[in-house]
């Protein structure tokens, strides 16, 4: 070596610094971090299962079959009241072909099926299939 003491060189410029030694001087600073990081996680937590502790047991009334049955319901288009922007909403069912399932309804009544829908023109068997997930009456 030169003649530079390492530990003096370390310590920096401060001759009344005292040198850290020992497992305390090294590794305290990071442990007290540490402790104060799982502390505050753990804390969250508590608080985390406290908050879930007051929550409602019960949210849906309904059963999951009644609430599938209606949403089923809810999404189809009643062929018989609607009007034509519901009826553009159908697969393959553009504005000219929704005026013309109005024109025949009101030509010839109500629909009794969704597949009575093929007696208008522009509207086929593959468009019947598309529609009829769709649709009900």
């Amino acid at each position: 070596m030169t003649g530079i003491d390492f530990e003096t060189a370390t310590r920096g410029s401060d001759p009344a610094e005292k040198p850290t030694s020992g497992w305390w001087g090294l590794y305290g600073p990071r442990l007290v971090v540490s402790v104060m990081v799982v502390a505050v996680l753990a804390g969250g937590a508590v608080y985390a299962s406290r908050v879930s502790e007051s929550a409602p047991k019960v949210v849906y009334t309904a059963s999951l079959e009644e609430v599938a049955a209606e949403s089923q319901d809810s999404l189809k288009v009643d062929i018989n009241s609607a009007d034509v922007e519901e009826l553009d909403e159908l697969p393959e069912v553009g504005p000219a072909t929704a005026e013309a399932i109005i024109e025949y309804r009101r030509a010839n009544g109500s629909f009794t099926a969704v597949d009575e829908l093929e007696a208008v023109p522009g509207i086929g068997p593959t468009t019947i299939q598309k529609i009829e997930p769709f649709a009900t009456v």
